[in-house]
């Protein structure tokens, strides 16, 4: 029964009434357009003429780009859904796809700037111990986002987060997304959803392509300095071969949003050393700042530190695609990254830290794709993934704090896939599959913990490892046997079903069967619904498990718990997609995820034994997100086109009945497009409006106080000491067992130690802007503008200020007759 009417909340208060309102809209809309039907001639299905007459033209044809828009994504092939290759238009597993005019008109450089802009999924700045920009899907975090390219998986999670600003957007071709459990395909992570990166590979015989950009902002952010990222591909196919090579080279020096000594991201080394170095906010005057010492004692001034770091970022990738006959294809690719960042980083009262982190990042993959029979296709794919990071952090006017870690880790995958076709409209799926992880890392305990008897070196003689690292090892595999089957059961009306069920077994947490079933409900030709339901699953990762992290200089320490069990979830969409007219598409998905067994921090009441606060892993959460996904296309010509989407997300922390952080209720989506194509001309519009987000504050006791400016800490200081001694006072007879029952629950009025409420803060507005020409045929210049509301909150909200740039596209493309014409330069000969 509480099962139950904790899923009846789903229908309850705000999200009643817009599921109310879209059920109706979805109502009216459908009936009137069939009334148009029934009182006028029948018009040709617009999906079928666009398959008919339109031919989607490739990356590199004469360096002219599509004006795509929703009719003609449909012809577009995908394979995230199902593995297997569809067309996006008779998928039975929703599957929204960004394409790569998309993503030029977005002005993206990585993949972090193009997901924003899809209903349900939300881009935010890194939080601590994550790196770059993460994503949220459906309300649920990082960590439980799948990414892969080209179905393979990646490494280098950071706090279970992986950075998106890694995959950078020339080697994208185009972006699938599927939301919903997805783990009965592709097991472990995929609780939220996958998102799959299909790179590019070569169409024409012979292709070249470059981009050259630069760009800045304001000098108080950015420093008298640029960003450039330039990159160059270049590819050829013949008869049974194509291979396209691409390069990238990309460096900057950061931003800052801190009040620091001196502006821009280079605030520190030199000056912050140099003699009568003035610690107050750049631009303050003498006597100000003399006031401020002296006047109000309660007043910190800030500490140099960076915002965003600092970059110098080059990356190759190739993809070769070998065609032995019609029906034997073999693909190689290969990615390689190196990353050298550097940061400050500051922690009060007086501590300044230089930062770098070296990172190398490879991915190499060889698949095979075997039409055998007619009946019988096979697929086989071995891929390899590293990724080695360096920490260095080194403390300004000391060594005492002094630190460097190495993390290295490889994922070692082999697949197998054997399709059969029953029918036309009927194939099944049988797979397997075995995966190898490894890690290496200063952050995981050492062996010698690990093992019996538990002690190390350490323990006897700190002094002779002082200073040095040691690094943990870890090892684990995968072993799993998967069956989907695919079939449509009519035609009119068109039903099809795609049940699945997975077998996945951990090495060190056993098997877990992992069903998903998927139904598609063509009403009329111009009305589907789709419907989905699986169960998810997170194995712990090895910092969940084994996580060893000191921090002496705050007072406390983080340890992982290899009692933790999987992460579970059972997830629930239903959603309808209507082509209103010709030149109008609307879409909408309900979704619902229970998470059960989230894992986070728990303070460990017993100290450990240098007496430091400890903070363990546990499975003490549970989590409900649920909502609804809409949006509206409308190609109102065709040079003009423009779009709207609403994601309302409600979502609940079981144990502590609060929303989950930084988790808003209400976004909306906008974009307008321009393409005159006689002229070159086009203009994008790109806007992200975010409503208020739930934040967490202690309560005292039974609200949270002001959020006074950083100018007022001394004043917030003395107000929570004031209120934390009164509650003491008051609640000191309440017995031990009571007291943590209530902090679990987060129960103010029956213990003494901390319990939270939240703030509804940081509504913002994304809004970025892109305009370009063509010309000459094959060049493109464009200029634009990210943030240029220039929205960002050091606290909440710590992404790029408002960033100008420029820059010059070349593509170049020659077709066979042309590639034989091209005469070699006549031969010089000497005096």
């Amino acid at each position: 029964m509480k099962v139950y009417f904790s899923n009846c909340r789903l229908f309850s208060g705000r999200f009643a009434t817009l599921l109310s309102f879209s059920f109706l809209f979805g109502f009216v809309f459908f009936h009137s357009n069939l009334f148009a039907q029934t009182n006028n001639p029948p018009q040709e299905d617009p999906s079928k003429k666009t398959e008919e007459k339109t031919k989607t033209p490739k990356h590199g044809e004469s360096g002219v780009q599509p004006n795509e828009s929703s009719y003609d994504k449909g012809n577009i092939i995908t394979v995230t859904g199902t593995r297997r290759k569809n067309l996006l238009k008779d998928s039975t597993i929703t599957t929204e796809v960004i394409t790569r005019k998309d993503i030029d008109d977005m002005g993206a450089r990585d993949l972090s700037q193009t997901l924003g802009n899809v209903p349900g999924i939300e881009v935010r700045p890194a939080q601590s111990g994550e790196r770059g920009q993460t994503v949220r899907l459906q309300g649920l975090s990082a960590q439980n986002v799948l990414i892969l390219v080209d179905g393979q998986r990646t490494t280098g999670r950071f706090s279970g987060s992986i950075d998106l600003t890694r995959f950078k957007a020339e080697d994208i071709e185009r972006i699938e997304i599927v939301k919903g459990a997805s783990s009965a395909i592709y097991g472990s992570d995929a609780i939220a959803g996958v998102i799959n990166i299909i790179t590019k590979e070569a169409q024409d015989p012979l292709y070249a392509e470059f981009r050259s950009q630069g760009g800045t902002g304001s000098e108080k952010y950015y420093g008298p300095y640029m960003e450039f990222r330039n990159y160059a591909s270049v590819g050829v196919k013949r008869d049974k071969i194509s291979t396209l090579f691409t390069v990238g080279w990309h460096k900057g020096e950061g931003y800052d949003l801190t009040p620091d000594a001196t502006p821009g991201p280079r605030n520190g080394r030199i000056s912050s050393l140099a003699p009568g170095y003035n610690p107050y906010p750049s631009g303050t005057s003498i006597a100000n700042s003399y006031i401020l010492a002296t006047r109000f004692p309660g007043y910190t001034p800030p500490l140099e530190s960076t915002s965003g770091s600092a970059f110098n970022d080059m990356n190759l990738s190739n993809k070769t695609v070998y065609r032995v006959n019609d029906d034997l294809a073999i693909t190689g690719q290969f990615y390689y990254r190196h990353l050298d960042q550097n940061a400050v980083d500051a922690s009060p009262p007086r501590t300044v830290y230089d930062r770098r982190n070296k990172t190398h990042d490879f991915m190499g993959a060889l698949n095979m794709d075997w039409v055998v029979t007619q009946k019988v296709n096979v697929n086989l794919n071995a891929n390899y993934s590293r990724f080695q990071d360096l920490y260095t952090t080194d403390q300004r006017k000391s060594d005492e704090l002094d630190s460097q870690q190495r993390t290295d880790n490889a994922v070692t995958e082999f697949r197998s896939r054997v399709d059969y076709k029953f029918a036309e409209n009927h194939v099944t799926s049988v797979g397997a599959e075995n995966l190898q992880d490894q890690i290496s890392s200063a952050r995981i305990a050492p062996d010698c913990r690990r093992s019996y008897p538990g002690v190390c070196f350490d323990d006897f003689n700190p002094e002779l490892v002082k200073g040095q690292t040691i690094n943990g090892h870890a090892y684990r595999f995968r072993n799993a046997f998967y069956v989907q089957d695919e079939w449509r059961v009519s035609d009119k009306p068109r039903i099809q079903i795609v049940p699945g069920v997975r077998y996945d077994h951990d090495s060190l947490y056993g098997g877990e069967w992992l069903p998903k079933l998927a139904i598609r409900y063509d009403v009329s030709d111009k009305f589907r619904l789709r419907a989905a339901n699986g169960l998810g699953y997170r194995a712990p990762s090895f910092q969940d498990l084994y996580f060893n992290f000191l921090n002496p200089g705050v007072g406390y320490r983080v340890v992982g718990n290899s009692n933790l069990k999987p992460e579970l979830s059972r997830s629930y969409n239903f959603g309808w997609e209507w082509d209103i007219t010709k030149r109008i598409w609307y879409s909408t998905n309900l979704f619902h995820n229970n998470v059960d067994n989230l894992i986070g921090f728990r303070t460990n009441p017993v100290r450990d034994a240098t007496g430091l606060q400890v903070f363990q892993t546990s499975n003490y959460q549970k989590a409900s997100t649920q909502g609804i996904e809409s949006s509206i296309n409308i190609r109102f010509t065709d040079i003009l086109s423009a779009g709207t989407g609403y994601t309302y997300t409600h979502t609940r922390d079981e144990l502590t009945r609060l929303p989950l952080e930084g988790r808003g209720p209400h976004r909306w989506n906008f974009n307008i497009r321009i393409d005159e194509k006689s002229s070159g001309i086009s203009l994008s519009i790109f806007a992200v409006v975010f409503g208020k987000q739930p934040y967490y504050c202690i309560k005292n006791p039974f609200w949270c106080n002001p959020d006074l400016p950083d100018n007022f800490n001394g004043i917030e200081t003395v107000m929570n000491s004031e209120a934390q001694r009164n509650i003491t006072n008051v609640l000191a007879t309440v017995p031990a067992a009571l007291s943590d029952y209530c902090t679990d629950n987060n129960l103010s009025y029956c213990t003494t130690n901390s319990t939270y409420g939240y703030r509804m803060v940081n509504p913002h507005t994304n809004l970025n802007l892109r305009l370009s020409q063509r010309f000459f045929g094959h060049f493109q210049w464009f200029v634009g503008v990210d943030n240029a509301l220039d929205a960002w909150d050091l606290q909440y909200n710590s992404q790029r200020p408002r960033f100008f740039y420029f820059g010059l596209d070349g593509k170049f493309t020659f077709t066979e007759a042309e590639r034989q014409n091209i005469k070699p330069p006549p031969e010089q000969t000497g005096s």
